[in-house]
């Protein structure tokens, strides 16, 4: 009976041997690399250096100064045409000029048609303005009337492209229009032209704009026919 005492601290020592494994199974134990792993994590920490963001102000100087040429037609010359007009206006888009122009060419016709030059003073040249005006009172003086209704119109083509004194460009579009025109005399019977004729029309219309201006009209100076 007096054995038990020492049975019960016998058990309890190897219970707390137990325990001492567990723990250092868990916690594990020291190696002596711990420095170095410490001293590896610190370096990578330090030696990144984040990158500074992009301005919006160093972007914009960079694609200005970095003009980039781009292809936007399949003639060789006029694409490079195209592209100075870029370097001057770079809002400029050649789908946007070209249904312009298409209005622009119903719009004149019709305003010259009513004999309403007024109208043009701001789209037509000088030279251009003047015949028109003087074609309007011939016909108001000989008391007739012209009517040209446009039935169709294809989308324009660029022909042609000139730069003159840097900032002035001459962009020349080719029209293919149905149209029906008629003159009348002044008791309204038709003294020329067809109602029922439906003539095919092939011209060559040339706007112009100082690239450097702001507003956004572009004048139409010559009017050719195909022939």
């Amino acid at each position: 009976m007096n054995n038990i005492p020492y049975i019960d601290i016998l058990i309890l020592a190897m219970i707390a041997v137990f325990i001492i494994n567990r723990l250092r199974n868990v916690l594990g134990k020291k190696t002596g690399n711990e420095s170095d792993i410490v001293e590896k994590f610190t370096q990578k920490k330090t030696n990144y250096k984040e990158s500074d963001p992009d301005t919006v102000t160093n972007s914009k100087i960079k694609s200005k100064n970095n003009f980039a040429k781009q292809t936007l037609h399949s003639d060789k010359k006029i694409n490079n045409s195209i592209n100075q007009i870029l370097k001057i206006d770079p809002n400029f888009e050649i789908s946007s000029f070209c249904d312009g122009a298409k209005k622009a060419f119903e719009f004149i016709l019709k305003e010259y048609s009513n004999n309403n030059s007024n109208a043009l003073v701001k789209l037509v040249s000088k030279n251009i303005y003047t015949t028109f005006e003087k074609q309007i009172k011939e016909r108001e003086k000989a008391g007739e009337d012209l009517e040209i209704t446009v039935i169709s119109v294809k989308d324009p083509e660029i022909r042609n492209i000139k730069i003159e004194k840097k900032n002035i460009a001459h962009i020349k579009l080719g029209f293919d229009s149905e149209q029906v025109q008629i003159k009348k005399d002044k008791n309204g019977e038709i003294i020329d032209g067809d109602n029922n004729q439906i003539l095919a029309i092939k011209e060559f219309w040339t706007f112009s704009k100082n690239l450097k201006n702001d507003d956004p009209i572009w004048i139409l100076e010559e009017i050719e026919e195909n022939s």
